[in-house]
């Protein structure tokens, strides 16, 4: 019971809310602080903040002039220069949309715009020209959106617009670099987090990898027999919690996700299968440290919240996973709260 206790476990074996293990008595990371002049470095975040924003921008273009295209997001993160690695956190993080909602939102817009500027062209061939792969699932999509039928919307329309080009709205939306895109300084933050650059040291863990949906489920069952296995040999006490998320869902079929529930063990240790070693790379990260009650359903926002971060301080996403570093699950802390960090690896700055 005390090992459960300490470990952050309920007594039937299984991690607290969402899998998200914790350990009073998990010995944190030897971490080293990137040290800096503080108005330089204020300076590059700066310039690299704006060279973000022109990247994403070109991105944003980049889709505006392909509707008529299914887009895969490593040719989008290419034209932008991005990596394909970290690209769909850095693009919701800079816009306030995943990139699958701004290119259906875009063809949204086109459609409607279509539909009041060039009133002698049927809904099916509308619907075509702005990359729908049917009548019947566009109708779906713009009613959805505009609450109304492109019909309806056509004739509504009609008695303002009558069909002139000019009147139109642009069908080609063209983003400059300088507007204001989701600003994390002035955007009032749904959860309260610190954060900042770490060197971070090399881990060395034994590891359950469960493929399926990232939510409570799949979280339990990884660390649930990563416990099992750890816990007797004293390893949740003497090592770090980790969770390692591969994917991302928005582009990897849900039940394909990757998770892998982590430990770190000394060197030479040899686990029992189903569990197997790895080491997760060292170097600098930005370490997002959040607070969150134990009985909380904001993990996607707190990833959200870490990105939005990392974009509006100009880091550059090295291409690796990112994971989550446990300190305490609700069970151990004393005002019930979980207490994790979001590691992104950065690229070093040369």
């Amino acid at each position: 019971m005390a090992m459960a206790r300490r470990a952050g476990r309920n007594t039937d074996g299984c991690w607290p809310v969402m899998g998200r293990p914790g350990g009073l008595r998990l010995r944190l990371p030897a971490e080293e602080w990137i040290q800096g002049p503080q108005m330089e470095r204020a300076k590059v975040a700066q310039h690299t903040a704006m060279e973000y924003r022109k990247r994403v921008c070109r991105a944003m273009d980049y889709i505006s002039r392909n509707l008529d295209r299914d887009l895969s997001l490593q040719e989008i993160a290419r034209a932008a220069s991005f990596s394909k690695f970290h690209f769909h956190r850095i693009f919701k993080a800079a816009v306030g949309e995943t990139v699958a909602a701004f290119t259906r939102r875009l063809r949204l817009e086109r459609a409607a715009n279509r539909l009041v500027a060039s009133s002698r062209d049927d809904v099916t061939k509308i619907a075509a020209d702005c990359g729908f792969s049917s009548s019947q699932n566009f109708a779906k999509a713009f009613r959805q959106h505009f609450g109304i039928t492109p019909t309806a919307y056509r004739n509504s329309k009609q008695g303002n617009k009558a069909g002139k080009r000019e009147n139109a709205l642009s069908l080609q939306a063209m983003y400059n670099s300088g507007i204001p895109f989701i600003d994390p300084l002035t955007t009032e933050r749904r959860i309260a987090m610190n954060g900042e650059v770490r060197e971070m040291p090399e881990h060395h863990v034994a590891y359950v990898r469960k493929l399926g949906p990232y939510g409570k489920e799949t979280c339990q069952q990884a660390f649930g027999e990563l416990a099992a296995w750890a816990a007797p040999r004293g390893f949740l006490e003497s090592g770090v919690a980790l969770g390692v998320y591969w994917d991302n869902p928005e582009v990897t079929p849900p039940d394909r996700c990757r998770v892998d529930a982590c430990v770190t063990i000394p060197a030479g240790t040899v686990p029992d299968k189903p569990l197997a070693v790895q080491t997760i790379s060292g170097g600098p990260y930005a370490v997002c440290h959040f607070e969150l009650p134990a009985d909380t359903d904001s993990y996607q926002q707190a990833w959200e919240e870490a990105f939005a971060w990392l974009v509006d301080g100009g880091y550059e996403c090295d291409d690796k996973p990112c994971y989550e570093l446990y300190h305490h699950s609700g069970a151990d802390q004393p005002e019930g709260k979980i207490v994790f960090d979001i590691c992104i690896p950065l690229k070093r700055e040369s």
